[in-house]
């Protein structure tokens, strides 16, 4: 049976995490919508209505945090699960501010297939 990919959308600031989760994305037979952090990430998860957004919070300051933040208060994106990427260990507070999973970087593509499916998404042949 054909199945049509889910949208996994990215959002980062980093170019290295996003050609790394544009070939992740890929491999996986999903479909890749980019976001850089800032303005435009929340309105561009309400357009494109991605079944899982990846996003990176290894950033100066908060920005990654108050995306994901924004994400969890908005109706239209709350239902959306995040999994959330960092070098440091945020697991616990990833968890406390809403998020559905965790990556640990550097990112082994089969975790993240585990993560993808541990969120919902089907993956072809799965």
């Amino acid at each position: 049976m054909n199945q049509t990919p889910a949208t996994i959308m990215v959002i980062g600031n980093d170019s290295h995490f996003c050609y790394l989760m544009r070939r992740y994305v890929k491999k996986s037979a999903q479909r890749t919508v980019f976001a850089y952090l800032g303005e435009d990430a929340l309105a561009l998860a309400q357009h494109e209505k991605p079944a899982a957004i990846v996003l990176e919070v290894d950033l100066p300051g908060t920005q990654g945090w108050d995306v994901l933040r924004a994400l969890k208060a908005d109706p239209a994106t709350c239902h959306i699960p995040v999994i959330l990427c960092s070098w440091l260990d945020e697991k616990e507070r990833s968890k406390e501010e809403g998020a559905e999973a965790y990556l640990r970087e550097p990112i082994l593509y089969e975790d993240f297939l585990t993560t993808l499916t541990d969120v919902g998404i089907p993956l072809p042949g799965g």
